[in-house]
């Protein structure tokens, strides 16, 4: 016996070899762990006295041992001992030990659970699975007998299971690998999407889709905060699989309330289980059940601005992957709102800019107009007073010739010279006044700089007389033209001539002298000089004349916003305005103005009035009668323009307004027409549009006549390509204006 005994534990060590070495082939041969598990088990139980074999690995997202696979045991303990919760049980006093157990009779432990007593074996033998240090799981083998393992035994079924352990090892490191290159596609997808967009609803939706692929928690809640008008709230953006019920209740979370504010207010990441009797979820996060939640904060500028809440009913415990992942995963939406958020508050800086922008230009126009105002109301007397002089002789001399108190041929010529020359100043006071009062938006028109210096002179000439101030002109010859805004030019000449007349007449001096220069030394820039005897400028202000409202003038008396606005209009023209002065000596100021070639701005001219249509008939009538049709509903006018034109032997037909003179133009033929711009029924714009369509030459020999220079009215004549005059006109100056149209 003992012979054959002794022949029997070569045999046996053998057999034990072969089995070992086939798992230790099948297990890192295979990557499926249920076939490791299925062959390991079957190889296990073909041992000599091991009856029984099961393998218990833990889940931690339920805190439990489960049975992953086993061999030989009654289904009854199956059914009950599938999963075993922590801590119940010898299993898990193995795994939190992390030592091997070596039973010979289960009946004699306490820490066998029924289940167990109940299986049929006696003898057992637990392992540990051991993975970086950290028992993982158990592997269970059984006898019948009433045994313990021997050493040998429990050396081989140990290196069995360490073979088993590092198989897990394996596959589940090549799950994890797995599982992280794919969350980084998926994380470098939604990355890509979701910074492709500046919107925040299709950032949103994104997002969402996202979230498809992704298994780790199945609820998700994100809010951002609000600013209302008591205070904060986190409002609800966007989320997934939430019931109807906490939608009703947690939509909006006023501040500091729930898990929701503990996140923002810290700023930090936050894992807390429903589990956890401190967890900070409001009575509406608890009314979703046993879950464990990740909430990760998002900033934006170093601040919180809401949070994203990861809610899991199975994961109990995350693993730090996992946790980086959605951390991760929450960044990347955080920083896309961001993006979103500051691509928005640009949106609106720009706006507001605009909306300043705007804000600026009409405050500068309405200060350009209150301005105008503001001198044109320090000069309402004088301007009455230089009015009523000229009107005087007018209506006085009339009156003696129409009375025929004078039959003295030489005297009536000479009440009819100053009754011109009367009329005269009262036409140029008309047009300077309309010239400073105009509130045209800007335009360039190619001017001569002379001749705009030359009416503000002439508007403020009576005034400096009255306070014995003389002006002493040195205009020079050859200065070219330049594009400029004649209105706004003639405004600051205006002001600055204003300012040196306020100057000098506060001055203790009985007399005052304004000297004024133009020049073009360099053929680039047009210099302005004004050079007054006032009594200077102190030279503690001397750098403030130019700031809006800053003013030395008694209240009442000045704006402050002359030289201020002044100052703009020069600078908009491309120009610059300074001043020198030295106190008791007088003031100086010099203006220069680019000179530039009006054919700069040709391309920048829009027309939507097209000049007449060329017809066969380029020329006028060739038959010896010369006809005009006079359009003009003023009968005076109608009138002195009838005589003067029968005077040259013009057939004069007349019409009162737009729709008679098109039916007269069907009867006649003309040589061309004078037409007003204003007047009833059809004015001299639709009359011109309305012969234009009928492809007549005569549209282009119209001579338009108005009383309205406005920019309108002057932008539609320079369109149609025809000739003007501005009432009141001279009548050789109407003579003129025939001669070359007819």
């Amino acid at each position: 016996m003992e012979i054959k005994e002794s022949l029997r534990l070569p045999r046996r060590i053998s057999d034990n070899l072969k089995i070992l070495i086939k798992i230790v082939e099948t297990v890192h041969k295979s990557t499926d762990l249920h076939e490791i598990y299925d062959t390991a088990l079957d190889l296990v139980t073909e041992l000599e006295k091991v009856d029984m074999a099961a393998i218990y690995l833990v889940d931690e997202a339920s805190d439990e041992a489960v049975l992953q696979a086993q061999r030989n045991f009654p289904d009854d303990y199956v059914e009950q001992a599938s999963r075993i919760p922590r801590p119940v049980g010898i299993t898990w006093k193995i795994i939190d030990s992390g030592s091997v157990l070596n039973i010979d009779d289960i009946s004699n432990n306490g820490d066998v659970g029924p289940a167990g007593l109940e299986a049929g074996y006696s003898g057992i033998l637990g392992v540990p699975v051991m993975l970086d240090g950290k028992a993982i799981g158990v592997i269970w083998f059984a006898r019948y007998s009433y045994e313990k393992f021997t050493t040998g035994e429990v050396e081989l079924l140990s290196t069995i299971g360490n073979q088993i352990a590092i198989a897990i090892a394996r596959v589940k490191q090549k799950q994890e690998l797995e599982e992280r290159n794919k969350n980084l596609s998926l994380l470098s997808k939604v990355t890509e999407r979701v910074h492709a967009s500046a919107d925040l609803k299709l950032i949103y939706k994104t997002f969402l889709e996202a979230l498809e692929e992704i298994s780790l928690f199945e609820l998700m809640s994100l809010y951002l905060v609000e600013e209302t008008g008591t205070g904060k709230e986190a409002v609800l953006q966007i989320q997934r699989n939430l019931p109807h019920e906490y939608l009703e209740k947690a939509s909006r979370i006023a501040r500091p309330k729930g898990a929701t504010w503990k996140v923002i207010n810290s700023g930090e990441a936050l894992f807390y289980s429903i589990y956890d009797k401190k967890n900070p979820l409001g009575p509406a996060g608890r009314s979703l059940g046993k879950r464990s939640v990740l909430s990760i904060p998002l900033k934006y500028r170093g601040r919180t601005v809401g949070v994203i809440h990861f809610m899991s009913a199975v994961n109990k415990v995350y693993e730090k992957q996992q946790i980086d992942f959605l951390s991760s995963l929450g960044n990347q939406i955080g920083t896309a709102i961001a993006k979103a958020m500051m691509f928005e508050e640009a949106n609106e800086r720009a706006k507001e800019m605009e909306r300043l922008y705007e804000n600026l230009q009409t405050t500068q126009d309405q200060l350009i107009q209150t301005e105008k105002l503001a001198s044109l109301g320090q000069l309402v007397s004088s301007i009455a007073h230089e009015i009523n002089n000229p009107l005087t002789p007018i209506l006085g001399y009339s009156q003696l010739l129409m009375s025929h108190a004078e039959t003295d041929p030489v005297k009536v010529q000479r009440f009819y010279e100053v009754i011109n020359q009367s009329a005269d100043k009262v036409k140029k006071i008309v047009e300077n006044l309309l010239s400073f009062g105009r509130r045209d938006a800007p335009r360039r028109d190619y001017q001569d700089i002379n001749n705009i210096l030359e009416r503000a002179v002439d508007f403020r000439e009576l005034q400096l007389g009255l306070n014995n101030i003389a002006v002493v002109k040195d205009f020079g010859s050859g200065i070219p033209k330049t594009m400029v805004d004649p209105g706004q030019l003639q405004q600051v000449f205006n002001n600055i001539i204003l300012n040196a007349h306020h100057a000098m007449s506060a001055s203790s001096e009985p007399d005052g002298r304004l000297e004024i220069s133009t020049s073009c030394a360099d053929g680039d820039n047009i210099e302005i000089l004004f050079s007054d005897s006032g009594p200077g400028i102190r030279k503690e202000i001397l750098g403030k004349i130019f700031d809006p409202f800053f003013t030395t003038k008694a209240p009442g008396v000045g704006t402050g916003l002359g030289l201020s606005v002044s100052y703009g209009i020069i600078k908009e023209h491309g120009g610059d305005i300074r001043v020198d002065s030295q106190e008791g000596k007088g003031a100086r100021f010099t203006v220069r103005i680019p000179v530039r070639d009006y054919r700069h701005y040709l391309n920048d001219t829009e027309h939507d009035v097209q000049p007449a249509a060329e017809s066969d008939e380029e020329n006028p009538p060739s038959d010896s009668v010369k006809r005009v049709l006079i359009v003009e509903d003023d009968e005076l006018i109608t009138s002195l323009m009838q005589g003067v034109l029968e005077a040259e032997e013009f057939m004069v037909d007349l019409s009162s307004d737009g729709e008679q003179a098109l039916e007269m133009i069907d009867g006649k033929a003309y040589n061309f027409i004078v037409c007003d711009i204003r007047m009833p029924n059809m004015d001299g714009r639709e009359f011109y549009r309305k012969l234009s369509e009928r492809n007549s030459g005569i549209a282009g020999r119209i001579l338009f006549i108005t009383g309205d220079p406005s920019e309108e009215t002057l932008d539609f004549i320079s369109k149609t390509g025809n000739r003007f005059l501005s009432k009141p006109f001279k009548v050789n100056e109407f003579k003129e204006a025939v001669s070359k149209i007819s």
